[in-house]
């Protein structure tokens, strides 16, 4: 399994045994080897927003959001101010995709390792 699955996995327990009746989803879309008919089909449906999704959807509303996306890393993409992303186009579109959700009222966050994921997650749930 690889780093960023094996953190997906962990945080999914975590959620499974702490916020039962919290309804959360992950995007597996990259994860998952397609056919390349099958591939197409999810990238015409997805349109101009097929690449650098969220990978995590927590669907509780708060009085401030609408719910939570957070991108999970497995390592650090901040360069030593720990605020500007390492250069790489992916994480820049993952990042313009966060601009996008937060201006249509939900909270957006870069995790980075399980402990960061689990510090986000029940900050927006307290």
């Amino acid at each position: 399994m690889k780093p960023e699955q094996l953190l997906s996995t962990r945080v999914s327990n975590f959620m499974q045994k702490n916020y039962k009746k919290i309804m959360y989803r992950f995007d597996i879309g990259a994860d998952v080897p397609l056919p390349i008919s099958v591939a197409k089909r999810s990238k015409s449906l997805h349109g101009i927003w097929s690449t650098g999704y969220p990978d995590m959807f927590i669907a509780q509303c708060t009085k401030k959001y609408g719910g939570l996306y957070l991108e999970l890393k497995a390592t650090n993409i901040f360069l030593k101010d720990g605020k500007t992303l390492l250069k790489s186009k992916h994480l820049y579109r993952q990042n313009y995709i966060h601009k996008v959700l937060r201006r249509a009222g939900y909270k957006c966050s870069f995790c980075i390792n399980y402990d960061d994921c689990i510090k986000k997650i029940k900050k927006y749930l307290k």
